[in-house]
């Protein structure tokens, strides 16, 4: 038997392989696998970065776990699991990203890519909020800084802001007005999420109000999750550890989401 793990967000898919004694025999990346976004797309780029980590493994001897962005808002993970040549179990990304980064100890994550999900373990059981996509959330993440850039810099031409260096700049970059306009009725989450490393790391006025703006959301979510004895926050994703906040004791995370993915295979915890 050989063990697969998958890991699928807005950003991109990885795949690891590794065989009955936990030892990785292949790796495989693809483009971005959010089954609620687009599922014939992540379909393909999951089967992509599979057929890449898997090789000439034959698929009957192969168990999955794959840990997917939109899992939870979906039916959708039924359907994916029904066109995979393997057997496989479909899971939410925060579940894998959870037992990577704490294994099984109790403790808070703060995942935070190009969407955002936060989580609490105690006992072995989980408890997440957000990872409601952009639409409807998606506090902090890559995709909401880089949303809350497009929306100061609109503001900031009908005059309820101030048109600072770093506005102008993304302004002329994106065509102004109407450039601005066409890219938000196009842009998807991954889109947005590139203005994000702009924003964290610019001492500009503006870039400093709405990093600002994700500190108090990243707050509102840890507070809520917090046990009355305060647990330790492990912060991890694209974005996590740059966004980290001093509030409560810190802890490393022990692997990431692809890690998690594949010990729950290989535990058969499903």
């Amino acid at each position: 038997m050989h063990f697969l793990g998958v890991d699928g967000g807005g950003s991109g898919c990885r795949a690891v392989l590794a065989d009955a004694s936990g030892r990785v025999i292949g790796r495989g990346e693809a483009g971005p696998a959010n089954i609620a976004n687009d599922l014939e797309g992540a379909l393909g780029n999951i089967l992509a970065a599979c057929r890449e980590a898997t090789g000439e493994i034959p698929p009957s001897d192969i168990r999955a776990v794959l840990g997917l962005a939109g899992a939870n808002l979906t039916p959708n993970g039924e359907a994916l699991i029904a066109r995979l040549p393997f057997r496989a179990h479909v899971t939410q990304d925060v579940t894998t990203s959870v037992r990577g980064a704490l294994g099984h100890a109790d403790g808070i994550v703060a995942a935070i890519g190009t969407g955002s999900v936060f989580a609490r373990q105690i006992g072995g059981k989980i408890h997440s909020i957000g990872g409601w996509g952009l639409r409807l959330g998606d506090e902090a993440s890559g995709a909401w800084i880089g949303r809350a850039l497009g929306m100061r810099a609109g503001r900031a031409i009908d005059g309820f802001c101030e048109i600072t260096p770093f506005l102008r700049a993304f302004l002329e970059e994106i065509d102004g007005r109407s450039g601005l306009i066409g890219f938000s009725l196009r842009a998807s989450s991954a889109d947005w999420a590139r203005f994000a490393p702009r924003v964290l790391e610019s001492d500009d006025a503006a870039a400093a109000e709405i990093r600002a703006a994700a500190e108090t959301e990243l707050r509102a979510a840890i507070t809520l999750l917090q046990p009355e004895t305060p647990l330790p926050v492990t912060w991890i994703g694209g974005l996590g550890p740059s966004l980290a906040l001093d509030d409560w004791p810190r802890a490393e995370a022990k692997g990431n989401a692809l890690d998690g993915a594949l010990a729950l295979a290989m535990e058969d915890a499903f």
